[in-house]
């Protein structure tokens, strides 16, 4: 197995589910490197439950497919380092939500790139690697 590089966001993961035509290149050119966070896992099947009675269990579908597709990488070994970088940012009075900031301090604890459609929450995290595929 390839040794991962890429973790993959919740925003990017709704575009390639969108079938955005260049993030799906993206994750095809890399999808042995890539991986989501137990947090987009959530956050995926929680936008699905939302759906209306209609297209719930289409999205559930196409969550669940993207969710086994890819590595979940857990957040177990990350609370010291995520409280003491949201201390951090406190300080200098900017705020990451939790979910953002539980995701790039997975993905800087694992020395991953987080690839996101949302570079202004990520590029706050002190440390952390960046990428967007869907520009």
């Amino acid at each position: 197995m390839a040794e991962l590089k890429y973790l993959l966001d919740t925003s990017i993961c709704v575009e390639l589910l969108r079938g955005n035509e260049q993030v799906r290149q993206h994750c095809v050119k890399n999808n042995q490197y890539c991986c989501i966070s137990a947090i987009t896992a959530i956050e995926l099947l929680y936008g699905a439950y939302k759906a209306s009675n209609k297209y719930r269990q289409q999205e559930l579908s196409k969550a669940r497919l993207l969710i086994d597709y890819y590595d979940v990488v857990g957040i177990d070994n990350i609370a010291d380092a995520f409280s003491l970088e949201k201390v951090r940012l406190e300080s200098i009075c900017q705020t990451v939500e939790d979910f953002d900031l539980l995701i790039g301090i997975t993905a800087r604890e694992n020395a991953l790139t987080v690839v996101t459609h949302n570079r202004k929450h990520f590029c706050r995290i002190e440390g952390l690697s960046v990428e967007d595929w869907a520009e």
